[in-house]
Protein backbone atom coordinates (compact mmCIF):
# COMPACT_ATOMS: atom_id res chain seq x y z
CA UNK A 1 0.00 0.00 0.00
CA UNK A 2 1.44 3.15 -1.16
CA UNK A 3 -1.19 5.79 0.14
CA UNK A 4 -4.68 5.24 1.83
CA UNK A 5 -6.82 8.00 3.06
CA UNK A 6 -11.04 6.72 3.99
CA UNK A 7 -9.75 3.46 2.10
CA UNK A 8 -12.60 1.78 4.30
CA UNK A 9 -15.24 3.68 4.05
CA UNK A 10 -18.36 3.35 1.78
CA UNK A 11 -18.85 5.87 -1.52
CA UNK A 12 -21.04 5.75 -4.13
CA UNK A 13 -18.90 5.03 -7.00
CA UNK A 14 -21.17 6.83 -10.32
CA UNK A 15 -19.66 5.08 -13.48
CA UNK A 16 -16.86 3.75 -11.67
CA UNK A 17 -18.83 0.69 -10.60
CA UNK A 18 -19.03 0.00 -14.53
CA UNK A 19 -15.82 -1.55 -13.67
CA UNK A 20 -17.07 -4.58 -11.40
CA UNK A 21 -19.89 -5.08 -14.05
CA UNK A 22 -17.58 -5.17 -16.64
CA UNK A 23 -15.00 -7.40 -14.73
CA UNK A 24 -17.68 -10.06 -13.93
CA UNK A 25 -19.03 -9.89 -17.00
CA UNK A 26 -15.58 -10.57 -18.82
CA UNK A 27 -15.25 -13.37 -16.41
CA UNK A 28 -18.26 -15.10 -16.33
CA UNK A 29 -19.13 -15.02 -20.23
CA UNK A 30 -15.96 -15.27 -21.63
CA UNK A 31 -14.33 -12.59 -24.19
CA UNK A 32 -16.03 -14.64 -26.82
CA UNK A 33 -19.65 -14.13 -26.01
CA UNK A 34 -21.68 -12.88 -28.31
CA UNK A 35 -25.58 -11.67 -28.57
CA UNK A 36 -27.87 -13.24 -30.71
CA UNK A 37 -30.95 -11.77 -32.08
CA UNK A 38 -33.49 -14.21 -34.28
CA UNK A 39 -36.23 -13.28 -36.77
CA UNK A 40 -38.67 -16.28 -36.69
CA UNK A 41 -40.81 -16.94 -39.49
CA UNK A 42 -44.14 -19.20 -39.76
CA UNK A 43 -42.61 -21.76 -42.01
CA UNK A 44 -39.27 -24.09 -43.03
CA UNK A 45 -39.41 -22.35 -46.36
CA UNK A 46 -40.16 -18.80 -47.94
CA UNK A 47 -43.35 -19.60 -49.90
CA UNK A 48 -43.15 -19.09 -53.61
CA UNK A 49 -46.28 -17.02 -53.24
CA UNK A 50 -43.71 -14.40 -51.58
CA UNK A 51 -46.98 -14.19 -48.58
CA UNK A 52 -46.13 -15.07 -45.35
CA UNK A 53 -49.11 -15.92 -43.82
CA UNK A 54 -48.82 -15.79 -40.16
CA UNK A 55 -46.40 -13.84 -37.70
CA UNK A 56 -42.80 -12.79 -37.66
CA UNK A 57 -40.84 -12.60 -34.29
CA UNK A 58 -38.41 -10.07 -33.78
CA UNK A 59 -36.50 -12.42 -30.54
CA UNK A 60 -34.03 -10.14 -28.40
CA UNK A 61 -31.19 -11.37 -27.38
CA UNK A 62 -30.24 -8.78 -24.64
CA UNK A 63 -27.76 -7.23 -27.55
CA UNK A 64 -26.98 -3.20 -26.32
CA UNK A 65 -25.45 -2.78 -30.18
CA UNK A 66 -28.49 -3.86 -32.38
CA UNK A 67 -28.98 -1.04 -34.20
CA UNK A 68 -25.95 1.24 -33.91
CA UNK A 69 -22.85 2.46 -35.51
CA UNK A 70 -20.97 0.04 -33.09
CA UNK A 71 -23.13 -3.21 -33.83
CA UNK A 72 -22.56 -6.19 -36.30
CA UNK A 73 -24.30 -4.66 -39.50
CA UNK A 74 -24.10 -1.20 -38.48
CA UNK A 75 -27.44 1.29 -37.95
CA UNK A 76 -29.08 -0.03 -40.97
CA UNK A 77 -29.06 -3.84 -39.67
CA UNK A 78 -33.02 -3.61 -40.16
CA UNK A 79 -32.93 -2.17 -43.74
CA UNK A 80 -30.62 -4.89 -44.21
CA UNK A 81 -32.50 -8.27 -43.20
CA UNK A 82 -35.80 -6.54 -45.45
CA UNK A 83 -33.87 -6.00 -48.96
CA UNK A 84 -32.86 -10.05 -47.74
CA UNK A 85 -36.41 -10.42 -47.80
CA UNK A 86 -37.22 -8.45 -50.90
CA UNK A 87 -34.74 -11.19 -52.13
CA UNK A 88 -36.49 -13.94 -50.63
CA UNK A 89 -39.55 -13.16 -52.58
CA UNK A 90 -41.48 -11.63 -50.14
CA UNK A 91 -43.55 -9.06 -50.93
CA UNK A 92 -46.51 -9.54 -48.11
CA UNK A 93 -47.03 -9.97 -44.55
CA UNK A 94 -50.50 -11.15 -43.19
CA UNK A 95 -49.55 -11.14 -39.31
CA UNK A 96 -47.82 -8.84 -36.99
CA UNK A 97 -44.83 -8.06 -36.62
CA UNK A 98 -44.30 -9.24 -32.84
CA UNK A 99 -41.05 -8.25 -30.49
CA UNK A 100 -40.08 -11.01 -28.29
CA UNK A 101 -37.99 -9.97 -25.21
CA UNK A 102 -38.15 -12.54 -22.63
CA UNK A 103 -34.21 -12.78 -22.56
CA UNK A 104 -34.47 -10.66 -19.75
CA UNK A 105 -37.41 -9.94 -17.32
CA UNK A 106 -39.04 -6.85 -17.54
CA UNK A 107 -36.66 -3.95 -15.11
CA UNK A 108 -36.72 -1.22 -17.65
CA UNK A 109 -35.26 1.61 -14.63
CA UNK A 110 -32.64 0.66 -11.82
CA UNK A 111 -33.58 1.67 -7.89
CA UNK A 112 -32.97 4.81 -7.30
CA UNK A 113 -32.86 6.19 -10.56
CA UNK A 114 -33.77 9.85 -10.81
CA UNK A 115 -37.27 9.95 -12.29
CA UNK A 116 -36.73 13.37 -14.27
CA UNK A 117 -33.45 11.86 -16.05
CA UNK A 118 -36.13 9.03 -17.74
CA UNK A 119 -35.71 11.20 -20.97
CA UNK A 120 -31.92 11.13 -21.15
CA UNK A 121 -29.97 8.96 -23.26
CA UNK A 122 -27.96 7.96 -20.45
CA UNK A 123 -31.61 6.73 -18.80
CA UNK A 124 -32.20 4.45 -21.41
CA UNK A 125 -34.66 1.57 -20.64
CA UNK A 126 -33.06 -1.96 -20.56
CA UNK A 127 -34.78 -4.67 -22.56
CA UNK A 128 -34.05 -7.43 -24.04
CA UNK A 129 -35.09 -6.13 -27.62
CA UNK A 130 -33.48 -3.16 -27.80
CA UNK A 131 -32.23 -0.88 -31.19
CA UNK A 132 -30.51 2.28 -31.51
CA UNK A 133 -29.49 1.98 -27.52
CA UNK A 134 -33.44 2.59 -27.14
CA UNK A 135 -33.45 6.52 -27.84
CA UNK A 136 -34.63 8.50 -31.00
CA UNK A 137 -32.27 11.05 -32.52
CA UNK A 138 -33.60 14.77 -33.17
CA UNK A 139 -33.18 18.26 -34.86
CA UNK A 140 -34.65 21.35 -34.39
CA UNK A 141 -34.20 23.88 -36.64
CA UNK A 142 -32.64 27.52 -36.08
CA UNK A 143 -35.32 30.39 -35.73
CA UNK A 144 -34.74 33.83 -36.08
CA UNK A 145 -38.17 35.92 -36.56
CA UNK A 146 -40.46 33.44 -36.01
CA UNK A 147 -41.59 31.20 -32.74
CA UNK A 148 -40.44 27.08 -33.26
CA UNK A 149 -43.15 25.24 -35.62
CA UNK A 150 -43.71 21.53 -35.09
CA UNK A 151 -42.24 20.94 -38.69
CA UNK A 152 -39.54 22.32 -37.51
CA UNK A 153 -38.88 19.10 -35.79
CA UNK A 154 -36.90 16.19 -37.62
CA UNK A 155 -36.68 12.75 -35.65
CA UNK A 156 -34.11 9.85 -36.77
CA UNK A 157 -34.14 7.36 -37.48
CA UNK A 158 -37.20 7.61 -39.43
CA UNK A 159 -40.61 6.27 -37.75
CA UNK A 160 -44.03 7.40 -36.37
CA UNK A 161 -43.57 5.77 -32.80
CA UNK A 162 -42.78 9.00 -31.12
CA UNK A 163 -45.27 11.98 -31.70
CA UNK A 164 -43.45 15.41 -31.96
CA UNK A 165 -45.01 18.30 -29.78
CA UNK A 166 -44.47 21.60 -29.42
CA UNK A 167 -46.14 23.57 -26.28
CA UNK A 168 -45.52 27.67 -25.36
CA UNK A 169 -44.99 28.02 -22.01
CA UNK A 170 -44.48 30.55 -19.36
CA UNK A 171 -42.59 28.14 -17.10
CA UNK A 172 -38.97 28.96 -18.77
CA UNK A 173 -36.34 30.80 -20.61
CA UNK A 174 -34.99 28.14 -23.11
CA UNK A 175 -36.02 25.53 -25.05
CA UNK A 176 -36.78 22.66 -23.40
CA UNK A 177 -37.03 19.13 -24.70
CA UNK A 178 -39.07 16.21 -22.69
CA UNK A 179 -40.74 13.20 -22.81
CA UNK A 180 -43.93 12.80 -20.94
CA UNK A 181 -43.26 9.87 -18.61
CA UNK A 182 -45.19 6.34 -19.94
CA UNK A 183 -45.47 7.90 -23.52
CA UNK A 184 -43.90 8.51 -26.53
CA UNK A 185 -45.07 12.11 -26.75
CA UNK A 186 -41.58 13.96 -27.79
CA UNK A 187 -42.52 17.68 -26.38
CA UNK A 188 -40.53 20.67 -27.08
CA UNK A 189 -41.52 23.84 -24.49
CA UNK A 190 -40.93 26.74 -25.96
CA UNK A 191 -41.17 30.03 -23.64
CA UNK A 192 -43.63 32.30 -24.62
CA UNK A 193 -41.53 35.45 -25.16
CA UNK A 194 -39.06 33.39 -27.38
CA UNK A 195 -39.46 34.36 -30.79
CA UNK A 196 -36.12 33.12 -31.90
CA UNK A 197 -34.16 29.87 -30.89
CA UNK A 198 -30.93 28.08 -31.64
CA UNK A 199 -30.41 25.13 -33.76
CA UNK A 200 -30.60 21.87 -30.80
CA UNK A 201 -30.10 17.94 -31.39
CA UNK A 202 -29.61 15.45 -29.44
CA UNK A 203 -30.96 12.00 -28.07
CA UNK A 204 -34.25 11.26 -26.36
CA UNK A 205 -35.18 7.70 -24.53
CA UNK A 206 -38.22 5.52 -25.69
CA UNK A 207 -40.96 4.24 -23.88
CA UNK A 208 -40.65 0.70 -24.65
CA UNK A 209 -37.77 -0.20 -26.21
CA UNK A 210 -39.55 -3.93 -27.47
CA UNK A 211 -42.37 -2.12 -29.15
CA UNK A 212 -40.28 0.34 -30.87
CA UNK A 213 -37.90 -2.09 -32.40
CA UNK A 214 -40.70 -3.94 -33.88
CA UNK A 215 -42.38 -0.95 -35.13
CA UNK A 216 -38.99 0.17 -36.68
CA UNK A 217 -38.45 -3.37 -38.31
CA UNK A 218 -42.00 -3.18 -39.81
CA UNK A 219 -41.24 0.23 -41.45
CA UNK A 220 -38.36 -1.05 -42.64
CA UNK A 221 -40.00 -3.67 -44.43
CA UNK A 222 -42.96 -1.35 -45.76
CA UNK A 223 -40.01 0.48 -47.27
CA UNK A 224 -38.67 -2.02 -48.69
CA UNK A 225 -41.84 -2.66 -50.67
CA UNK A 226 -43.56 -5.44 -48.65
CA UNK A 227 -46.93 -5.00 -47.45
CA UNK A 228 -47.59 -5.87 -43.67
CA UNK A 229 -51.32 -5.93 -42.99
CA UNK A 230 -50.96 -6.88 -39.03
CA UNK A 231 -49.45 -4.62 -36.48
CA UNK A 232 -45.95 -4.00 -34.51
CA UNK A 233 -46.33 -5.59 -31.26
CA UNK A 234 -44.55 -6.29 -27.96
CA UNK A 235 -45.07 -9.78 -27.02
CA UNK A 236 -46.32 -8.61 -24.10
CA UNK A 237 -49.66 -7.12 -25.30
CA UNK A 238 -50.74 -10.93 -27.36
CA UNK A 239 -52.44 -12.76 -24.21
CA UNK A 240 -52.02 -16.18 -26.34
CA UNK A 241 -48.15 -15.45 -27.08
CA UNK A 242 -46.58 -18.56 -27.27
CA UNK A 243 -43.22 -19.32 -28.60
CA UNK A 244 -43.82 -20.66 -32.05
CA UNK A 245 -41.55 -22.59 -34.34
CA UNK A 246 -40.15 -21.76 -37.97
CA UNK A 247 -37.39 -20.78 -40.11
CA UNK A 248 -35.25 -18.51 -37.89
CA UNK A 249 -32.45 -16.03 -39.19
CA UNK A 250 -30.01 -15.26 -36.26
CA UNK A 251 -27.78 -12.17 -36.01
CA UNK A 252 -24.71 -12.30 -33.98
CA UNK A 253 -22.76 -8.86 -32.19
CA UNK A 254 -19.40 -8.33 -31.77
CA UNK A 255 -17.57 -10.52 -29.06
CA UNK A 256 -17.85 -8.91 -25.83
CA UNK A 257 -14.19 -7.94 -26.08
CA UNK A 258 -15.32 -5.56 -28.55
CA UNK A 259 -18.20 -4.32 -26.51
CA UNK A 260 -16.77 -4.10 -22.94
CA UNK A 261 -14.87 -0.74 -24.51
CA UNK A 262 -18.59 0.85 -24.48
CA UNK A 263 -19.23 0.69 -21.37
CA UNK A 264 -15.91 1.89 -19.93
CA UNK A 265 -14.35 4.19 -22.29
CA UNK A 266 -17.66 5.59 -23.76
CA UNK A 267 -19.43 4.84 -20.36
CA UNK A 268 -22.40 3.85 -22.22
CA UNK A 269 -25.12 2.55 -19.43
CA UNK A 270 -27.19 0.69 -21.45
CA UNK A 271 -24.25 -2.10 -21.86
CA UNK A 272 -23.29 -2.27 -18.45
CA UNK A 273 -27.28 -3.15 -17.54
CA UNK A 274 -27.19 -5.17 -20.61
CA UNK A 275 -23.89 -7.21 -18.91
CA UNK A 276 -25.61 -7.10 -15.86
CA UNK A 277 -29.01 -8.89 -16.79
CA UNK A 278 -26.88 -11.31 -19.25
CA UNK A 279 -24.80 -13.03 -16.51
CA UNK A 280 -28.14 -14.35 -15.43
CA UNK A 281 -29.38 -15.94 -17.86
CA UNK A 282 -29.71 -19.63 -17.46
CA UNK A 283 -29.98 -22.13 -20.38
CA UNK A 284 -30.60 -25.43 -21.08
CA UNK A 285 -28.14 -28.01 -23.54
CA UNK A 286 -30.72 -26.79 -26.83
CA UNK A 287 -30.46 -23.06 -25.99
CA UNK A 288 -33.58 -22.27 -24.49
CA UNK A 289 -34.05 -20.05 -21.49
CA UNK A 290 -34.84 -22.00 -18.35
CA UNK A 291 -34.08 -18.63 -16.90
CA UNK A 292 -34.40 -15.15 -17.97
CA UNK A 293 -31.70 -12.09 -17.04
CA UNK A 294 -32.00 -10.12 -14.08
CA UNK A 295 -30.54 -7.58 -12.08
CA UNK A 296 -30.59 -9.81 -9.09
CA UNK A 297 -29.54 -13.04 -10.68
CA UNK A 298 -26.64 -10.59 -12.54
CA UNK A 299 -25.76 -9.18 -9.00
CA UNK A 300 -25.95 -12.50 -7.39
CA UNK A 301 -22.90 -13.60 -10.14
CA UNK A 302 -20.75 -10.13 -8.94
CA UNK A 303 -21.22 -11.62 -5.12
CA UNK A 304 -20.06 -14.66 -6.21
CA UNK A 305 -16.85 -12.82 -7.29
CA UNK A 306 -16.84 -10.68 -4.77
CA UNK A 307 -16.61 -13.41 -2.80
CA UNK A 308 -14.15 -15.57 -4.34
CA UNK A 309 -11.69 -12.14 -3.97
CA UNK A 310 -12.34 -12.42 0.28
CA UNK A 311 -14.81 -8.95 -0.17
CA UNK A 312 -17.81 -9.65 2.40
CA UNK A 313 -21.48 -8.97 1.13
CA UNK A 314 -21.35 -6.34 4.38
CA UNK A 315 -18.84 -4.17 2.66
CA UNK A 316 -20.76 -2.99 -0.34
CA UNK A 317 -24.53 -2.06 -1.55
CA UNK A 318 -25.03 -2.66 -5.03
CA UNK A 319 -28.45 -2.13 -6.97
CA UNK A 320 -27.67 -1.46 -10.81
CA UNK A 321 -25.00 -2.37 -13.27
CA UNK A 322 -23.90 0.94 -14.68
CA UNK A 323 -23.70 3.13 -11.21
CA UNK A 324 -26.53 5.59 -12.53
CA UNK A 325 -28.16 4.81 -8.93
CA UNK A 326 -27.36 6.74 -5.97
CA UNK A 327 -27.94 3.93 -3.84
CA UNK A 328 -24.86 2.19 -5.07
CA UNK A 329 -22.24 2.07 -1.90
CA UNK A 330 -18.74 0.30 -2.41
CA UNK A 331 -15.10 1.03 -0.53
CA UNK A 332 -12.05 2.43 -2.39
CA UNK A 333 -10.12 -0.40 -1.26
CA UNK A 334 -12.27 -3.54 -2.81
CA UNK A 335 -12.49 -1.62 -6.05
CA UNK A 336 -8.40 -1.97 -5.64
CA UNK A 337 -9.23 -5.07 -4.92
CA UNK A 338 -11.14 -6.12 -8.03
CA UNK A 339 -8.83 -4.21 -10.45
CA UNK A 340 -5.86 -6.50 -8.28
CA UNK A 341 -8.16 -9.49 -9.30
CA UNK A 342 -8.32 -8.49 -13.22
CA UNK A 343 -4.94 -7.99 -13.23
CA UNK A 344 -3.60 -11.18 -12.98
CA UNK A 345 -7.01 -12.83 -15.00
CA UNK A 346 -6.17 -14.86 -18.19
CA UNK A 347 -8.44 -11.95 -19.82
CA UNK A 348 -6.04 -9.48 -17.70
CA UNK A 349 -5.25 -7.46 -21.50
CA UNK A 350 -9.13 -7.61 -22.46
CA UNK A 351 -9.84 -5.67 -19.48
CA UNK A 352 -7.25 -3.16 -19.46
CA UNK A 353 -7.81 -2.35 -22.97
CA UNK A 354 -11.42 -1.65 -22.56
CA UNK A 355 -10.47 1.07 -20.49
CA UNK A 356 -9.71 4.99 -20.98
CA UNK A 357 -6.11 5.80 -21.79
CA UNK A 358 -4.93 8.82 -20.37
CA UNK A 359 -4.70 11.39 -23.36
CA UNK A 360 -5.87 8.78 -25.86
CA UNK A 361 -9.32 8.19 -25.68
CA UNK A 362 -12.48 7.76 -24.29
CA UNK A 363 -12.84 10.29 -21.33
CA UNK A 364 -9.50 10.61 -20.60
CA UNK A 365 -8.63 11.86 -23.89
CA UNK A 366 -8.56 15.43 -22.74
CA UNK A 367 -7.08 14.55 -19.75
CA UNK A 368 -3.25 14.52 -18.32
CA UNK A 369 -2.15 15.48 -21.66
CA UNK A 370 1.28 17.40 -22.02
CA UNK A 371 2.14 15.44 -18.38
CA UNK A 372 4.41 12.42 -17.15
CA UNK A 373 1.00 10.13 -16.73
CA UNK A 374 -0.09 10.59 -20.66
CA UNK A 375 -0.80 7.32 -22.56
CA UNK A 376 0.64 5.85 -18.76
CA UNK A 377 -3.08 5.83 -17.61
CA UNK A 378 -5.83 3.09 -18.00
CA UNK A 379 -8.92 3.66 -16.05
CA UNK A 380 -12.43 4.41 -16.22
CA UNK A 381 -14.14 7.60 -14.84
CA UNK A 382 -17.32 8.62 -12.57
CA UNK A 383 -19.64 11.48 -12.85
CA UNK A 384 -22.72 12.29 -11.29
CA UNK A 385 -23.83 15.56 -9.04
CA UNK A 386 -21.43 16.15 -6.83
CA UNK A 387 -19.50 12.97 -6.99
CA UNK A 388 -16.16 12.35 -9.39
CA UNK A 389 -14.26 9.23 -9.08
CA UNK A 390 -11.77 7.10 -11.53
CA UNK A 391 -9.74 3.92 -10.92
CA UNK A 392 -7.62 1.74 -12.87
CA UNK A 393 -3.71 1.08 -13.29
CA UNK A 394 -1.02 3.39 -13.84
CA UNK A 395 2.46 2.98 -15.13
CA UNK A 396 5.19 5.21 -13.47
CA UNK A 397 7.86 6.52 -16.10
CA UNK A 398 10.37 4.51 -14.59
CA UNK A 399 7.78 1.24 -15.47
CA UNK A 400 6.41 0.40 -11.94
CA UNK A 401 2.69 -0.49 -11.92
CA UNK A 402 0.18 0.78 -9.70
CA UNK A 403 -3.25 0.23 -8.88
CA UNK A 404 -5.56 3.13 -7.55
CA UNK A 405 -9.24 4.04 -6.92
CA UNK A 406 -10.29 8.01 -6.16
CA UNK A 407 -13.68 8.48 -4.77
CA UNK A 408 -15.16 12.06 -4.15
CA UNK A 409 -18.52 12.46 -2.89
CA UNK A 410 -20.61 15.62 -1.45
CA UNK A 411 -18.56 18.38 -2.17
CA UNK A 412 -19.83 21.93 -2.71
CA UNK A 413 -17.22 23.50 -4.79
CA UNK A 414 -16.91 23.14 -8.39
CA UNK A 415 -16.50 19.55 -10.20
CA UNK A 416 -13.16 20.92 -12.76
CA UNK A 417 -11.44 21.89 -8.97
CA UNK A 418 -11.91 18.30 -7.47
CA UNK A 419 -10.80 16.82 -10.96
CA UNK A 420 -8.01 18.76 -11.24
CA UNK A 421 -7.05 17.94 -7.18
CA UNK A 422 -7.65 14.20 -8.13
CA UNK A 423 -5.29 13.97 -11.13
CA UNK A 424 -2.25 15.91 -9.15
CA UNK A 425 -3.15 13.66 -6.46
CA UNK A 426 -2.22 10.40 -8.77
CA UNK A 427 0.81 12.81 -10.31
CA UNK A 428 2.24 13.41 -6.64
CA UNK A 429 1.98 9.50 -6.11
CA UNK A 430 3.81 8.59 -9.28
CA UNK A 431 6.70 11.00 -8.66
CA UNK A 432 6.83 9.87 -4.87
CA UNK A 433 6.69 6.13 -6.07
CA UNK A 434 9.84 6.73 -8.68
CA UNK A 435 11.64 8.61 -6.10
CA UNK A 436 14.39 6.66 -5.05
CA UNK A 437 14.60 8.50 -1.40
CA UNK A 438 10.82 7.91 -0.93
CA UNK A 439 9.96 8.09 3.08
CA UNK A 440 7.82 5.24 4.22
CA UNK A 441 4.64 4.27 3.68
CA UNK A 442 2.27 6.49 4.76
CA UNK A 443 -1.75 5.53 5.92
CA UNK A 444 -3.78 8.18 7.45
Amino acid sequence: MVYSRNGDTPFIPASVGKLVTTAVALDRLGPDYTFTTHIQYPFQIFPASGVIDGDVRLIGGGDPTLGTAEGAGGRKVFEYWAKLLVQEGVTQVNGNIIGVDSVFIDEPLGQGWAWDDEHYAFSAHASGLTVHEGTAGYKIEKNSKQRLKKKQISLYPRSEYLTPQVKVTGEHRQLKVDRRPGTNQFVVEVPQKMKRNPAMSGRITVNNPTLYAATLFKEALQRAGIKVNGDALDSDQTSNYKQGRGLVWSHRSKPLSEILPLANKRSINLVAEHLLRSMGVRRNKAGAITHSGSVERGLRAITQFFSSHKIKPYRYKLVDGSGLSRYNLIRPEDLVKVLEAMAVHAQSEVFKQSLSQAGRDGTLKWRFRETPLEGKVWAKTGTLSSIRAIAGYVTTPKGKSLTFSILVNNYASGSRKIRNAMDRLLLKAVEWVDNPNRRQTKKR
